[in-house]
């Protein structure tokens, strides 16, 4: 019978391999984790912020438009209040009133129109979409003359109502009041 040999004694400083691989997997987490870390204080820095690609750089524009659109929305908001007292025929006339006064809203955010082409780019388009929203308004006037039930519909521009889409770009520019009226709704 032999005698069992002892393996040979291994030097300071080697780890077995098992504890080689939990270091690895140490290190990695402690990895992920200070990068996470990093992402948040990057996040909240503020320098993961970008402007909105439809934000009015003619800061005099934006104040001059919601000037004039809260001056206007004043207006059809104080015709809207007797809504549920008016026949169809009233109602249908005090809206056909109201885009009137929304047409000549639109006219005066037209003159002048932001100085910059990059503002006038984006402007021109949400001037676009009032007006299709002005004749959506009227089609629904037209509908209340007949059916004082009428449902008020409006086109859709990115899958979304375009009364939604001007809000959108009057809250991205801080012109509150330039948001469609509601009195049609």
């Amino acid at each position: 019978m032999t005698a069992p040999t002892e393996a040979p004694p291994r030097p300071q400083g080697d780890s077995p391999p098992a504890d080689r691989r939990a270091s690895v997997w140490t290190a990695a987490g402690v990895a992920v984790v200070l990068a996470v870390v990093l992402m948040w204080i990057w996040i909240f820095s503020g320098a993961a912020k970008k402007t909105n690609p439809d934000w009015v750089t003619d800061r005099g524009w934006a104040e001059r438009a919601e000037d004039t659109c809260a001056a206007t929305q004043e207006v059809v908001d104080e015709r809207a209040a007797p809504a549920g007292r008016q026949s169809a025929a009233e109602r249908a006339d005090a809206i056909d009133e109201s885009t009137e006064d929304l047409e000549a809203m639109l006219a005066d955010l037209r003159d002048p129109l932001p100085d910059s082409a990059a503002d006038r780019e984006v402007v021109e388009p949400w001037l676009a979409d009032w007006e299709q929203l002005l004749d959506d308004r009227r089609t629904f006037a037209d509908a209340v003359r007949r059916n004082p039930d009428a449902q008020f519909y409006t086109e859709e521009k990115f899958n979304d109502g375009l009364d939604s889409v001007i809000e959108t770009f009057a809250n991205v520019n801080e012109i509150f009041s330039c948001a469609p009226a509601g009195d049609v709704g």
